[in-house]
């Protein structure tokens, strides 16, 4: 019994600390891309391999977009906007949907990435930009 409710015990432990690590985590990202929205046509992605699984970035030609050039790489995000394209991961690559053919960024602050598809299905993410195994010289893949 007593090894059982040290078992459950560590597990409560364990599950409130990832919670606080989380929100940490998310705070940050506010403070770095907040404030940040852009909108744009998906112009190239490149594929790579990332826990034995297919993901890709993808360049976007931006239609608008709250700031010039912008650049963060590290452990929670990456993105790269320069001369209106921005290289930003685009997650697993679904071979049912294809790749994504359009991205609505944080529009009118509402906290959420969208990726538009050909056959007008779309999904919708929270705000981030999650690196999920792009290397930094990854970043320069469209400018």
């Amino acid at each position: 019994m007593a090894v059982i409710a040290l078992f459950l015990a560590s597990v409560a432990i364990s599950q409130y600390y990832n919670a606080e690590r989380r929100v940490g985590n998310q705070k940050i990202r506010l403070a770095q891309i907040g404030k940040l929205h852009f909108k744009g046509k998906v112009i190239n992605s490149k594929v790579y391999k990332y826990g034995g699984k297919n993901y890709y970035l993808v360049c976007v030609k931006l239609d608008s977009a709250n700031v010039r050039d912008f650049y963060i790489y590290n452990d929670l995000d990456c993105l790269k906007i320069k001369n209106g394209i921005a290289t930003l991961p685009a997650g697993y690559l679904n071979h049912t949907l294809g790749i994504v053919d359009s991205v609505a960024v944080n529009i009118n602050n509402s906290g959420k990435i969208v990726f538009h598809y050909k056959n007008n299905a779309r999904d919708v993410f929270p705000l981030g930009f999650n690196p999920m195994g792009i290397s930094e010289s990854d970043m320069n893949t469209c400018n």
